[in-house]
């Protein structure tokens, strides 16, 4: 039955009009008012089961009562103070945590800001300046932040119109469904081609290493199709950057907190980073982010990097709560238990479906590539976009990511069932059949095109 949209598109109509492009990506006419646990309620108070989190963000779910009174009792304590100003215990309690809970053994100090984007501009601004080494390696396709220094660090083809800063270099990422060296063989018997093309090629021509003061990488490609690269692929670089004295830095903003099944997504790898950026669900919502370096990359700037609400007060008081949310309701563990369920009934529908490619993941960051030819892999792009229109109308809140604009992404919060996983297979299966069987408009989802 079709659902009562009215007001959805009254308040998607306002904001066309007054709201700039530039700050959004539409997927299908959905207006939310409210939220509680898994579930969303859109202006005339349809339910969607939420499937992507407010972009991987709230891993309680919404309204979780722990969370809700930490914040209103700092609120009531102290609604702002700023913090380049002047210490607050809060603050201070929560980077104690940081540093005990990232994974590596060093001196730790901890920088916070209000999203990924100013956590991952940390990393480009104050690393060549403390090394004195001027570039930095990072990936193709990855996503980094909106800032101009992470936007730099970015390699998404949805950044590539704006032209970025010159010392950043990119390299392939371990993309096994589509090698970027057209290897058909299963890692590590393609000879990691990967890592070897960044130490002989890349580095002994447009990346000196004695110039290059980091590597950043996410641990899961996130925006570039929830891509898991294989344990070799990070463990080689990880040598390469100790070889050369480079510093490993890792962007855990859609993966850290559990999301993984790890309480961060490099240790499902065994690696010890040098920095680690967080942000997107340390609040579960509330806008926070921070760097975990090392003292002399954090102290190596005084006031070089600040903002005037970084470590906000009642963001760093839902942080706290969070992480004990996490602890006592078993959230990590969860989300490796619902994730490999995820993928094995996932797996199940891509022997129905000829428009699964590919199902991957870790934990509950899952992709599900589609391709119009399983052979060839040619991505189905328009189609992507159509299944993502058909679950909406079915009730499931999902969005896609990729290079090609064509894999499906699942990031619930952490704290769904099998019941929920259940339903979400389920419409993705009849989504995708309805997709298949043509019954999806192009003019249905032409307002939607989302990026």
């Amino acid at each position: 039955m079709e659902k009562n949209v009215t007001k959805s598109f009254d308040v998607i109509d306002r904001d066309e009009k007054v709201i700039g492009s530039s700050i959004h990506i539409r997927f299908y006419p959905l207006s939310i008012e409210s939220g509680k646990g898994v579930y969303l309620y859109d202006s005339d108070g349809n339910e969607y089961l939420d499937f992507n989190a407010g972009a991987a963000v709230a891993i309680a779910g919404y309204r979780h009562p722990k969370i809700v009174k930490a914040v209103q009792d700092q609120v009531e304590k102290l609604s702002h103070h700023c913090f380049t100003l002047h210490s607050n215990p809060v603050v201070v309690e929560l980077a104690e945590k940081l540093i005990q809970i990232t994974p590596g053994d060093w001196a730790k100090k901890v920088w916070f800001g209000l999203s990924g984007s100013d956590a991952n501009e940390t990393i480009y601004k104050l690393v060549p300046y403390a090394t004195k080494r001027r570039r930095i390696m990072s990936f193709m396709a990855a996503y980094h932040g909106q800032t101009m220094g992470a936007y730099t660090l970015s390699g998404h083809t949805a950044q590539t119109e704006i032209v970025g800063l010159p010392n950043v270099v990119k390299v392939p990422y371990a993309y096994c469904y589509r090698c970027p060296f057209g290897k058909d063989l299963e890692c590590p018997a393609c000879g990691l081609q990967c890592v070897d093309f960044i130490e002989n090629q890349v580095m002994t021509t447009i990346c000196p290493p004695e110039d290059t003061s980091c590597l950043l990488i996410e641990p899961i490609q996130s925006d570039g199709g929830d891509i898991p690269p294989p344990p070799e692929f990070l463990k080689g670089l990880k040598e390469l950057c100790e070889k050369h004295s480079i510093l490993f830095a890792v962007d855990e903003v859609k993966h850290g907190f559990g999301r993984t099944g790890k309480m961060f997504g490099i240790e499902c790898f065994d690696i010890e980073p040098d920095i680690i950026t967080m942000a997107k669900p340390m609040a579960n919502g509330m806008p926070l982010s921070a760097c975990v370096a090392p003292s002399e990359i954090l102290d190596s700037l005084v006031a070089g990097h600040l903002l005037t609400t970084g470590g906000h007060p009642v963001s760093v008081a839902a942080s706290l709560a969070t992480l004990e949310v996490i602890k006592e309701e078993n959230l990590a563990q969860n989300a490796a238990e619902m994730g490999d369920y995820l993928i094995k009934r996932l797996s199940e529908i891509q022997e129905e479906r000829s428009l699964i490619g590919d199902v991957r993941g870790k934990g509950l960051i899952i992709g599900v590539e589609l391709v119009r030819d399983q052979k060839t892999k040619e991505p189905a792009s328009l189609e992507c976009a159509k299944v993502m229109y058909r679950a909406w109308e079915l009730g499931l809140i999902l969005i896609y990511v990729g290079v090609h604009s064509n894999t499906i992404e699942i990031t619930p919060p952490l704290i769904i069932n099998k019941e929920h996983c259940d339903k979400a297979v389920d419409i993705i299966n009849q989504s995708i059949k309805d997709v298949e069987e043509g019954k999806i408009s192009d003019e249905k989802i032409a307002r939607f095109a989302g990026w």
